[in-house]
Protein backbone atom coordinates (compact mmCIF):
# COMPACT_ATOMS: atom_id res chain seq x y z
CA UNK A 1 0.00 0.00 0.00
CA UNK A 2 1.47 3.57 -0.83
CA UNK A 3 1.00 5.73 1.90
CA UNK A 4 1.48 9.89 1.52
CA UNK A 5 3.81 11.94 1.93
CA UNK A 6 3.62 15.74 2.53
CA UNK A 7 6.49 18.47 2.23
CA UNK A 8 6.43 21.27 4.53
CA UNK A 9 8.62 23.43 6.51
CA UNK A 10 9.08 24.14 9.87
CA UNK A 11 6.21 26.23 10.38
CA UNK A 12 3.97 23.73 8.83
CA UNK A 13 5.25 21.34 11.11
CA UNK A 14 4.49 23.28 14.11
CA UNK A 15 0.80 23.54 12.85
CA UNK A 16 0.90 20.00 12.30
CA UNK A 17 1.74 19.50 15.83
CA UNK A 18 -0.53 21.86 17.22
CA UNK A 19 -3.46 20.56 14.89
CA UNK A 20 -2.72 16.91 16.45
CA UNK A 21 -2.41 18.06 19.60
CA UNK A 22 -5.89 19.61 18.92
CA UNK A 23 -7.78 17.09 17.57
CA UNK A 24 -6.60 13.74 20.10
CA UNK A 25 -5.09 12.51 23.48
CA UNK A 26 -1.73 13.68 23.21
CA UNK A 27 1.21 12.47 24.53
CA UNK A 28 4.82 13.97 24.28
CA UNK A 29 8.24 14.69 25.98
CA UNK A 30 7.90 17.45 28.67
CA UNK A 31 11.20 19.05 30.38
CA UNK A 32 11.92 19.10 34.43
CA UNK A 33 15.18 19.28 36.05
CA UNK A 34 16.80 19.25 32.35
CA UNK A 35 15.00 15.65 31.32
CA UNK A 36 12.51 15.23 29.19
CA UNK A 37 9.73 12.23 29.83
CA UNK A 38 6.60 11.47 27.97
CA UNK A 39 3.30 13.04 29.78
CA UNK A 40 -0.28 14.07 28.38
CA UNK A 41 0.15 17.49 26.65
CA UNK A 42 -2.70 19.83 25.82
CA UNK A 43 -0.71 22.64 23.80
CA UNK A 44 2.74 22.09 21.85
CA UNK A 45 4.24 25.14 24.32
CA UNK A 46 4.42 22.70 26.90
CA UNK A 47 6.14 20.16 25.05
CA UNK A 48 9.51 19.39 22.83
CA UNK A 49 8.79 17.07 20.11
CA UNK A 50 12.37 17.76 19.16
CA UNK A 51 13.98 16.57 22.71
CA UNK A 52 17.78 15.68 22.67
CA UNK A 53 17.78 11.93 22.52
CA UNK A 54 20.66 12.07 25.51
CA UNK A 55 17.92 14.19 27.59
CA UNK A 56 14.70 12.10 26.88
CA UNK A 57 13.38 8.97 28.89
CA UNK A 58 12.02 6.16 27.03
CA UNK A 59 8.68 5.67 25.83
CA UNK A 60 8.44 2.42 27.19
CA UNK A 61 6.45 3.18 30.38
CA UNK A 62 3.31 4.00 28.46
CA UNK A 63 2.89 0.44 27.21
CA UNK A 64 5.07 -1.39 30.17
CA UNK A 65 4.39 1.10 32.83
CA UNK A 66 7.00 1.42 35.74
CA UNK A 67 4.51 -0.35 37.87
CA UNK A 68 0.75 -1.04 37.79
CA UNK A 69 -1.94 -2.82 38.76
CA UNK A 70 -3.06 -6.03 37.92
CA UNK A 71 -5.56 -7.24 40.40
CA UNK A 72 -7.36 -6.79 43.67
CA UNK A 73 -8.72 -9.68 45.55
CA UNK A 74 -10.97 -9.78 48.92
CA UNK A 75 -10.73 -12.48 51.57
CA UNK A 76 -14.28 -13.86 53.17
CA UNK A 77 -15.22 -16.91 54.43
CA UNK A 78 -16.15 -18.32 50.98
CA UNK A 79 -12.63 -17.58 49.92
CA UNK A 80 -10.69 -15.63 48.04
CA UNK A 81 -13.04 -12.75 45.32
CA UNK A 82 -10.79 -11.36 42.64
CA UNK A 83 -11.93 -8.42 40.80
CA UNK A 84 -10.54 -6.20 37.95
CA UNK A 85 -8.41 -3.23 38.69
CA UNK A 86 -9.62 0.51 37.75
CA UNK A 87 -9.82 1.55 33.94
CA UNK A 88 -6.41 1.25 32.49
CA UNK A 89 -5.67 5.02 31.90
CA UNK A 90 -2.52 4.31 29.31
CA UNK A 91 -5.33 1.87 27.33
CA UNK A 92 -7.46 5.09 25.60
CA UNK A 93 -7.18 6.50 21.89
CA UNK A 94 -4.10 8.73 21.88
CA UNK A 95 -0.87 10.05 20.03
CA UNK A 96 2.89 10.01 20.78
CA UNK A 97 5.06 12.83 19.60
CA UNK A 98 8.94 13.06 19.63
CA UNK A 99 9.64 9.31 19.73
CA UNK A 100 13.24 8.86 18.46
CA UNK A 101 13.36 5.59 15.83
CA UNK A 102 15.99 3.95 18.64
CA UNK A 103 12.80 4.10 21.14
CA UNK A 104 10.07 3.05 18.83
CA UNK A 105 12.28 0.20 17.59
CA UNK A 106 12.29 -0.48 21.36
CA UNK A 107 8.78 -1.05 21.23
CA UNK A 108 8.85 -4.09 18.44
CA UNK A 109 11.28 -5.87 20.51
CA UNK A 110 8.63 -5.90 23.12
CA UNK A 111 5.92 -6.24 20.92
CA UNK A 112 7.40 -9.99 20.42
CA UNK A 113 8.03 -10.97 24.05
CA UNK A 114 4.15 -9.80 25.00
CA UNK A 115 2.81 -11.84 22.09
CA UNK A 116 5.07 -14.49 22.39
CA UNK A 117 4.06 -17.85 24.93
CA UNK A 118 1.36 -15.67 26.35
CA UNK A 119 -0.71 -12.41 25.12
CA UNK A 120 -0.65 -9.08 27.64
CA UNK A 121 -4.06 -8.31 26.65
CA UNK A 122 -3.28 -4.71 28.47
CA UNK A 123 0.07 -4.29 26.94
CA UNK A 124 -1.61 -5.07 23.08
CA UNK A 125 -4.56 -2.43 23.89
CA UNK A 126 -2.04 0.30 24.20
CA UNK A 127 -0.13 -0.61 21.55
CA UNK A 128 -3.49 -1.12 19.37
CA UNK A 129 -4.58 2.61 20.23
CA UNK A 130 -1.55 4.71 19.92
CA UNK A 131 -0.44 6.38 16.83
CA UNK A 132 3.60 6.73 17.03
CA UNK A 133 5.19 9.87 15.18
CA UNK A 134 8.96 9.62 15.04
CA UNK A 135 11.70 12.56 14.51
CA UNK A 136 15.15 10.83 13.11
CA UNK A 137 17.89 12.70 14.96
CA UNK A 138 20.05 15.05 12.89
CA UNK A 139 23.07 14.06 14.95
CA UNK A 140 24.03 11.28 16.65
CA UNK A 141 24.83 11.86 20.89
CA UNK A 142 28.54 10.38 21.93
CA UNK A 143 27.02 7.39 23.31
CA UNK A 144 24.55 6.13 20.26
CA UNK A 145 25.17 3.24 17.99
CA UNK A 146 21.73 2.47 16.84
CA UNK A 147 22.81 2.26 13.21
CA UNK A 148 25.90 -0.30 14.08
CA UNK A 149 22.91 -2.78 14.81
CA UNK A 150 21.03 -5.30 12.32
CA UNK A 151 17.86 -3.78 11.81
CA UNK A 152 17.23 -1.19 8.70
CA UNK A 153 17.30 2.48 10.92
CA UNK A 154 16.90 4.17 7.54
CA UNK A 155 13.57 2.85 6.70
CA UNK A 156 12.77 1.97 10.38
CA UNK A 157 8.67 0.74 10.54
CA UNK A 158 8.53 0.79 13.97
CA UNK A 159 6.45 4.16 13.79
CA UNK A 160 3.14 5.22 12.35
CA UNK A 161 4.35 8.71 11.01
CA UNK A 162 8.19 9.80 9.72
CA UNK A 163 9.13 13.43 10.01
CA UNK A 164 12.46 13.94 7.98
CA UNK A 165 14.27 16.67 8.42
CA UNK A 166 15.63 17.16 4.42
CA UNK A 167 19.19 19.20 4.26
CA UNK A 168 17.29 21.50 1.96
CA UNK A 169 15.00 22.97 5.16
CA UNK A 170 12.50 21.18 4.03
CA UNK A 171 10.40 18.91 6.31
CA UNK A 172 8.81 15.48 5.07
CA UNK A 173 5.60 13.70 6.59
CA UNK A 174 5.36 10.59 5.72
CA UNK A 175 2.52 8.18 6.81
CA UNK A 176 4.32 4.59 7.20
CA UNK A 177 1.18 2.73 8.41
CA UNK A 178 -2.65 2.73 7.90
CA UNK A 179 -3.09 4.32 11.07
CA UNK A 180 -0.46 7.46 10.53
CA UNK A 181 -2.20 7.69 7.17
CA UNK A 182 -5.90 7.76 9.04
CA UNK A 183 -4.46 10.53 11.19
CA UNK A 184 -2.75 12.30 8.73
CA UNK A 185 -6.47 12.50 6.62
CA UNK A 186 -8.02 13.87 10.14
CA UNK A 187 -6.03 16.88 10.27
CA UNK A 188 -7.77 19.41 8.61
CA UNK A 189 -6.43 22.86 7.63
CA UNK A 190 -3.03 22.20 6.93
CA UNK A 191 -1.40 23.76 3.57
CA UNK A 192 0.93 20.44 2.99
CA UNK A 193 2.17 19.64 -0.70
CA UNK A 194 1.84 16.65 -1.63
CA UNK A 195 5.32 14.68 -2.51
CA UNK A 196 6.29 12.04 -4.27
CA UNK A 197 7.32 8.62 -2.37
CA UNK A 198 10.94 8.75 -4.59
CA UNK A 199 11.65 12.57 -3.42
CA UNK A 200 11.04 11.73 -0.15
CA UNK A 201 13.44 8.38 0.18
CA UNK A 202 16.24 10.78 -1.85
CA UNK A 203 15.68 13.44 0.70
CA UNK A 204 15.93 10.96 3.14
CA UNK A 205 18.68 9.24 2.41
CA UNK A 206 20.65 12.00 2.05
CA UNK A 207 20.00 12.90 5.42
CA UNK A 208 20.66 9.44 6.58
CA UNK A 209 24.33 9.82 5.18
CA UNK A 210 25.03 12.95 7.21
CA UNK A 211 23.39 11.90 10.26
CA UNK A 212 25.46 7.86 9.93
CA UNK A 213 28.73 10.24 9.31
CA UNK A 214 28.06 11.78 12.80
CA UNK A 215 28.41 8.42 14.86
CA UNK A 216 31.65 8.42 17.35
CA UNK A 217 30.32 4.63 17.95
CA UNK A 218 30.99 2.09 15.44
CA UNK A 219 29.94 -1.88 15.97
CA UNK A 220 30.19 -4.66 13.48
CA UNK A 221 27.00 -5.99 14.98
CA UNK A 222 27.60 -10.03 13.08
CA UNK A 223 31.34 -10.10 14.27
CA UNK A 224 30.54 -9.89 17.93
CA UNK A 225 27.42 -11.51 18.04
CA UNK A 226 29.60 -14.53 16.39
CA UNK A 227 32.17 -14.16 19.34
CA UNK A 228 29.97 -13.79 22.14
CA UNK A 229 27.73 -16.99 21.48
CA UNK A 230 31.58 -18.13 22.19
CA UNK A 231 32.10 -16.12 24.97
CA UNK A 232 29.94 -17.19 27.88
CA UNK A 233 33.27 -18.44 29.95
CA UNK A 234 35.38 -15.24 29.45
CA UNK A 235 37.35 -14.25 32.09
CA UNK A 236 36.46 -10.47 30.83
CA UNK A 237 33.28 -10.16 32.33
CA UNK A 238 34.95 -9.69 35.67
CA UNK A 239 36.83 -6.65 35.26
CA UNK A 240 34.18 -5.17 32.69
CA UNK A 241 31.81 -5.48 35.31
CA UNK A 242 33.93 -4.85 38.47
CA UNK A 243 32.55 -0.97 39.01
CA UNK A 244 28.85 -1.90 39.13
CA UNK A 245 26.66 -1.20 42.17
CA UNK A 246 23.79 -2.78 40.83
CA UNK A 247 21.65 -0.14 40.73
CA UNK A 248 19.00 -1.13 38.44
CA UNK A 249 19.44 2.49 36.26
CA UNK A 250 20.89 1.12 33.21
CA UNK A 251 17.49 -2.08 32.92
CA UNK A 252 14.80 1.08 34.30
CA UNK A 253 15.82 3.13 31.33
CA UNK A 254 16.07 0.62 28.69
CA UNK A 255 13.52 0.83 25.81
CA UNK A 256 13.78 -3.13 26.12
CA UNK A 257 14.17 -4.66 29.03
CA UNK A 258 11.17 -6.19 30.21
CA UNK A 259 11.87 -8.44 33.17
CA UNK A 260 9.06 -7.32 36.17
CA UNK A 261 8.20 -8.76 39.32
CA UNK A 262 4.73 -9.59 41.18
CA UNK A 263 4.05 -8.71 44.61
CA UNK A 264 0.90 -8.05 46.91
CA UNK A 265 -0.05 -5.09 48.83
CA UNK A 266 -2.04 -6.07 51.57
CA UNK A 267 -4.11 -4.57 55.09
CA UNK A 268 -6.52 -7.30 56.71
CA UNK A 269 -8.13 -9.15 54.30
CA UNK A 270 -7.87 -6.77 51.20
CA UNK A 271 -5.11 -6.78 48.93
CA UNK A 272 -3.89 -5.58 45.35
CA UNK A 273 -1.37 -6.91 43.28
CA UNK A 274 1.25 -5.06 41.01
CA UNK A 275 3.00 -5.75 38.06
CA UNK A 276 6.49 -3.42 38.52
CA UNK A 277 10.04 -3.61 36.76
CA UNK A 278 12.86 -5.40 37.97
CA UNK A 279 16.50 -6.62 36.41
CA UNK A 280 18.43 -9.17 35.93
CA UNK A 281 21.64 -7.45 37.75
CA UNK A 282 19.29 -7.89 40.94
CA UNK A 283 21.35 -10.25 43.15
CA UNK A 284 17.76 -11.18 44.49
CA UNK A 285 16.20 -11.26 40.69
CA UNK A 286 17.68 -15.26 40.89
CA UNK A 287 17.54 -16.02 44.65
CA UNK A 288 15.42 -19.50 44.36
CA UNK A 289 13.11 -20.47 47.51
CA UNK A 290 14.99 -22.57 48.46
CA UNK A 291 18.20 -20.10 49.84
CA UNK A 292 20.16 -21.55 46.12
CA UNK A 293 21.26 -18.20 43.99
CA UNK A 294 22.86 -19.13 40.26
CA UNK A 295 23.86 -15.96 39.74
CA UNK A 296 25.53 -14.58 43.64
CA UNK A 297 27.87 -12.34 42.09
CA UNK A 298 28.06 -9.18 39.53
CA UNK A 299 29.81 -10.37 36.93
CA UNK A 300 27.24 -13.19 36.27
CA UNK A 301 24.55 -10.98 36.28
CA UNK A 302 26.66 -8.63 33.92
CA UNK A 303 27.32 -11.79 31.49
CA UNK A 304 23.74 -12.76 31.27
CA UNK A 305 22.55 -8.71 30.51
CA UNK A 306 25.17 -8.80 27.44
CA UNK A 307 23.91 -11.80 26.34
CA UNK A 308 20.44 -11.61 26.32
CA UNK A 309 20.90 -8.26 24.53
CA UNK A 310 23.05 -9.56 22.00
CA UNK A 311 22.87 -13.15 21.39
CA UNK A 312 20.16 -15.11 23.67
CA UNK A 313 17.32 -12.73 22.35
CA UNK A 314 18.65 -12.99 18.70
CA UNK A 315 18.29 -16.94 18.78
CA UNK A 316 14.63 -16.78 20.26
CA UNK A 317 13.39 -13.63 17.97
CA UNK A 318 16.23 -13.71 15.30
CA UNK A 319 16.71 -9.87 15.97
CA UNK A 320 18.92 -7.99 18.28
CA UNK A 321 17.35 -7.04 21.83
CA UNK A 322 19.81 -3.83 22.08
CA UNK A 323 18.77 -0.55 20.09
CA UNK A 324 21.71 1.41 20.53
CA UNK A 325 20.27 4.16 22.11
CA UNK A 326 22.86 4.72 25.01
CA UNK A 327 20.36 5.63 27.39
CA UNK A 328 22.57 3.26 29.89
CA UNK A 329 25.93 4.22 29.42
CA UNK A 330 24.20 7.82 29.99
CA UNK A 331 22.22 7.22 33.17
CA UNK A 332 25.07 4.76 34.92
CA UNK A 333 26.71 6.23 37.86
CA UNK A 334 29.97 5.09 37.40
CA UNK A 335 29.87 5.15 33.70
CA UNK A 336 29.06 1.41 32.35
CA UNK A 337 28.77 1.35 28.61
CA UNK A 338 26.92 -2.00 27.10
CA UNK A 339 28.66 -1.16 24.15
CA UNK A 340 32.05 -0.92 25.75
CA UNK A 341 31.35 -4.32 27.82
CA UNK A 342 30.33 -6.49 24.49
CA UNK A 343 33.64 -5.21 22.71
CA UNK A 344 35.84 -6.01 25.88
CA UNK A 345 34.43 -9.34 26.31
CA UNK A 346 35.15 -10.50 22.87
Amino acid sequence: MNFSVFETDKNGLQKFYEETIAKNETYAPVEKFGKYDYKKVSALPECDPDSPISLTMSVKPLFFPRSSKIMKYEENREGTIITETDEDPLAGKRVILGVKHCDARGLQVLDRVYKWDYIDADYQKRRENSVIISTRCNKADVNCFCTSLDYDVENSDAHDIRIINGLNEKIYIQAVTEKGEDLLKGVPGLQFSVCSSEVAGEESAKHFKAFDSSFRLKMNYKEVNEKLQNSFDSPEFDPASKNCISCNTCAFICPTCHCFKITDEKIKDTGIRYKSYDSCNNGYFTLMAGGHNPRPVKYRRWRQRAMHKFVYYKERFGVNLCVGCGHCAISCPVNISIFDVVNQVV
